[in-house]
């Protein structure tokens, strides 16, 4: 927090610097644009930082493999379980995935992961796994995945905006084939999960 802070401040530092030299050549008076328009700046960089804080490092599979996980038939005896993000908003900010407590990929946009799970209920969650001011504007959300053996399950992570908060959550694809076919030029992230493997 305090480095994106000072980065922050040297933004607004800079952006004072060179408005004032701009009006000097100019000929034109100071005005109340020398603070307000440095600080806007300096802020927005800081909330900026402060977002992408929290992103891990990402591992993204090759085209080979991720074009066998969109097309594979289900192992014998377990599901198949798709996580996708989309959408413009944000899209460089990771969201946290966790299977039953359990990390199974951070997600930016346009990105998904995949892997095979056991029949049964499961609890999928999302969060942006920050703390401070940036943590408390997109609140975090479960679903229960209830799945059978031999199925695909194709969840979609969404964000919905208000007031004072933005709410993270999962909508599940009615026509799961057809989603593959649609990420079939969405880059895959490798999941984390330690037993976890793309769908091969």
């Amino acid at each position: 927090m305090i480095k994106n802070a000072l980065i922050g401040f040297g933004v607004a530092f800079a952006a004072g610097l060179g408005l004032s030299f701009l009006q000097t050549i100019s000929g034109s008076g100071g005005s109340g644009s020398n603070v307000v328009v440095p600080a806007v700046m300096g802020m927005l960089t800081f909330f900026a930082l402060q977002m992408r804080a929290g992103n891990r490092k990402e591992t993204r599979v090759d085209d080979d493999i991720r074009r066998a996980a969109l097309t594979a038939s289900v192992p014998p005896g377990q599901a198949s379980l798709f996580v996708y993000r989309e959408g413009f908003a944000g899209k460089a900010v990771g969201w946290n995935v966790a299977l039953d407590g359990v990390a199974l990929a951070q997600l930016k946009s346009p990105r998904f992961t995949c892997t095979v799970i056991q029949p049964g209920r499961h609890k999928l969650s999302v969060s942006l796994g920050l703390g401070g001011f940036a943590g408390t504007q997109n609140t975090p959300s479960e679903t229960m995945v209830d799945a059978q053996a031999g199925e695909i399950l194709v969840y979609a992570m969404k964000s919905k905006m208000g007031a004072l908060s933005n709410t993270l959550y999962f909508t599940k694809e009615a026509d799961p084939r057809a989603t593959l076919q649609k990420l079939a030029k969405v880059p895959m992230v490798a999941p984390e999960l330690q037993d976890a493997k793309a769908v091969a």
